[in-house]
């Protein structure tokens, strides 16, 4: 089903679960409209909870889009970021009183008040925590080249083998470096990419979820905690009554289209964000073509025996 947005189509479910970048967030500030439409749709009795990979905690999402005019019991019920639930379930997958070392960024508030210990070195820690890439020197996933000169096209960045990007040599010695020493990636934001606001305009800027699907290309294993993964997706239910109609919208076939339909949720895809790289048109062949051939080939090696076809799509959210 097709509408031009959701408000069309929310009334036919109690309980949704939104993206936040590329559905609510350009980048910079919110969509216009979004907000509004937040707020009619909580006032006429829908459940809504933000979905995010991202590495922050809830309670800093909630600081951050709040100075923007996003409030919590006005626009939203509940803010769920992959870092919350790495958070609050890695002690049941690690056991207590771990080491990890912080690749790229720091995870202080991640880590904070769970007994973990930050170690200096790879070859020391008992995992290894990815962080946001991107702090100082983004890596840009539409300008990537392989060491022929070669462009790198978008759809084929999950089938790579990390040796042959060029440009590439933090990366390429980080991985190394934990296949060297057999070392588990845990990873939050499990997204490949992410539009950012930058002084050139809004780029897709590399996420840690690439540095993830590269490593299991090379035989490394790997922890998410993020969209398209079930356990995001378990976390969320806890906060749902089980006889809501529950919906799933996002920009992203291979994370949000994805995740919900392993979920078994009904899902929502927005034309906006990440999808509006491959889709300039909105004509139903371009559609077609993004969901069914380009998207599938975006998934992680775990994850590509599951469909990206959304129940509806929309042009946008609001």
């Amino acid at each position: 089903m097709f509408c031009q947005n959701m408000e069309k189509l929310y009334e036919k479910y109690d309980t949704f679960l939104i993206d936040m970048y590329g559905v609510l967030w350009d980048g910079r500030d919110f969509f216009d409209g979004a907000l509004l439409l937040l707020n009619k749709m909580r006032v006429s009795g829908k459940k809504i909870i933000i979905l995010s990979n991202t590495t922050l905690t809830a309670t800093k999402c909630c600081e951050r889009y709040l100075s923007r005019g996003m409030i919590a019991g006005i626009h939203f019920d509940k803010f769920i970021s992959s870092g919350e639930v790495l958070k609050n379930t890695i002690t049941k997958c690690f056991g207590n009183e771990q080491t990890y070392f912080a690749a790229f960024s720091c995870a202080d508030d991640i880590f904070k008040g769970i007994g973990f210990r930050c170690v200096q070195s790879i070859e020391q820690s008992d995992f290894v925590f990815v962080g946001n890439i991107n702090c100082h020197a983004p890596y840009f996933a539409d300008s990537l080249e392989d060491k022929n000169g070669k462009s790198i096209a978008v759809e084929e960045l999950t089938s790579l083998d990390y040796r042959d990007i060029a440009n590439f040599d933090e990366i390429t010695s980080f991985i190394d470096l934990c296949l060297k020493y057999k070392k588990t990636l845990v990873i939050s934001n499990s997204d490949l990419f992410a539009i950012e606001a930058w002084k050139s305009g809004a780029r897709p800027i590399i996420c840690p979820g690439y540095i993830g699907a590269l490593y299991e290309n090379a035989g490394g294993k790997v922890m998410y905690f993020g969209k398209p993964y079930p356990i995001i997706f378990d976390y969320a239910k806890q906060f749902v009554s089980p006889n809501e109609k529950v919906a799933m919208i996002g920009d992203t076939p291979w994370t949000d289209i994805l995740g919900g339909n392993v979920a078994r949720i009904d899902t929502i895809l927005t034309l906006s964000g990440v999808a509006r790289m491959f889709i300039k048109n909105n004509s139903e062949a371009e559609i077609s073509h993004f969901i069914e051939h380009i998207s599938p080939k975006m998934a992680h090696m775990a994850m590509k025996d599951f469909s990206c076809k959304p129940t509806h799509v929309v042009v946008s959210f609001a």
